[in-house]
């Protein structure tokens, strides 16, 4: 299936959840929040919330400063 991460197309498998989703698409610093179509998702909820065809995702990485 096709879904939208940050702004850009990516192909992954049917049936997928959050956290296979950011292991899929290799994401390896555990710093960021993820969206999912406008929502946040809470790390606790990663492998419950599945992804579905064209949902928009955003993986979003803390900004420092002030």
């Amino acid at each position: 299936m096709e879904i939208i991460v940050n702004g850009e197309k990516q192909k992954v498998k049917e049936d997928i959840n959050v956290s296979e989703m950011i292991e899929v698409l290799e994401y390896k610093d555990k710093s960021f929040a993820v969206a999912l179509n406008g929502t946040f998702v809470a790390l606790k909820n990663y492998n419950e919330t599945k992804i579905n065809d064209a949902d928009k995702i955003e993986i979003l990485a803390p900004m420092v400063g002030g």
